[in-house]
């Protein structure tokens, strides 16, 4: 196909968004490599809308391991290993687990730039091979800190990892064992029965002994109330996170096809919704699940709405300390809050985790249950990113 010239400043579009189903850590997708599993999603995202890689403008992946057989630009890697011309580039982005949230802002504003035309924006992480902390595996190469920065958080509220930096949320908000257990329940729940008919975001993968995911794996075991209860706490004595109420490390990759509206009309596509504002805001790293908070009140300013204005939110569920503590701060209904369930339910593949989300918001927003929807989601040292969407 012939590339359109570069669209005018304006807006930017969501054509079509899908992901992978979420495999466990050792799980179904732990046999796929980052970059095959990246270049399966994009063939797939372009060949349900009748596309190929010669109109994208540029690849953006998030990706927060970027070590081992995520190194060296997954993204590019992706693109070529989809088979697309070799003029397609590919940039990958580490905001944490906000990797891929900011992938999509960073496409989209590309996009109503005027800069590019066609973005295809998204993420990936199979934490089977790559798992947490693996950029940390090699003390001769250093650490990430610095002696400054151990020197400004010498007296405590540091860089903490997700259980530690979940039991300070829980510890300033006051939320107790039963109130996270029971949100991670609700997660559960919800995410089931959004699954128990595969959603069209879902692009089913092959996998070992002629098996086809079609739904998010940890959803084959669910946990009961009485087996939540009777874990312990996993990170300090006396603490309130579990293994239930912390989200489990997982496999995927999560992609949204962007669009200028110059763009998509050349090629015959139909927008889904479109992007109307953005925000990135940081917080104390000792908190940091909860730099959604100071992200999504910029993203309304921006957007000049109100929480009320807001029919569905998608927020990341790093644990249940995180969103219950993103509500008390917002006061949004919590049943417009992860209708679909989140990461406790599905787990979560870190750098696909962000544009994961926008998945079921676009969604939500084709099929016209919803106006508009936000996007929130938090990453480690205190990054929060939003995004308001809505339906074209």
């Amino acid at each position: 196909m012939p590339r359109a010239p570069t669209a005018t400043r304006g807006r930017a579009l969501v054509v079509d968004a899908a992901r992978t189903p979420y495999g466990r850590r050792g799980g179904a997708l732990s046999g796929w490599h980052p970059v095959d599993l990246s270049a399966e999603l994009l063939s797939r995202l372009a060949g349900r809308n009748a596309i190929d890689g010669t109109v994208v403008d540029d690849v953006v992946m998030g990706c927060v391991s970027q070590v081992g057989a995520q190194a060296y630009n997954v993204a590019r890697r992706a693109a070529l290993a989809a088979g697309w011309p070799e003029h397609v580039p590919g940039a990958t982005v580490d905001r944490q687990a906000a990797s891929s949230a900011q992938a999509v802002h960073w496409a989209a504003q590309a996009v109503m730039s005027g800069a590019q035309g066609l973005v295809i924006a998204g993420g990936v992480e199979v934490m089977s091979a790559v798992p947490l902390g693996a950029s940390l595996a090699v003390p001769a190469v250093g650490k990430p800190y610095g002696r400054r920065l151990l020197q400004r958080y010498k007296d405590g509220g540091g860089m903490l990892p997700p259980g530690l930096a979940a039991e300070e949320v829980a510890l300033k908000w006051s939320l107790s064992r039963s109130q996270l257990d029971n949100w991670a329940l609700t997660s559960r729940q919800r995410a089931a029965r959004a699954q128990q008919s595969p959603p069209g975001y879902l692009i089913p993968l092959a996998c070992p002994d002629s098996v086809t995911l079609a739904r998010d794996e940890a959803l084959e075991a669910p946990f009961s109330a009485q087996e939540m209860a009777a874990l312990p706490p996993a990170f300090i004595d006396g603490g309130v996170v579990t293994a239930a109420n912390l989200a489990a490390e997982g496999d995927g990759a999560s992609a949204l096809l962007i669009a200028s509206p110059e763009r998509a009309s050349a090629l015959s596509l139909t927008p889904r919704a479109w992007f109307v504002s953005f925000a990135v805001a940081g917080t104390a790293p000792s908190i940091w699940p909860t730099a959604t908070v100071p992200a999504t009140h910029e993203a309304l300013r921006r957007a000049g709405l109100a929480a009320a204005d807001i029919d569905r939110w998608e927020v990341h569920e790093s644990s249940a300390c995180a969103v219950l503590a993103w509500l008390a701060e917002t006061g949004v209904d919590p049943e417009k809050v992860n209708q679909g369930g989140g990461a406790l339910a599905t787990t979560a593949p870190l750098g696909a985790a962000g544009a994961g989300l926008f998945t079921s918001a676009v969604a939500a927003l084709a099929d016209g249950r919803d106006r508009r929807a936000v996007v929130c989601v938090a990453g480690e040292a205190g990054v929060g990113t939003a995004c308001v969407l809505e339906r074209t």
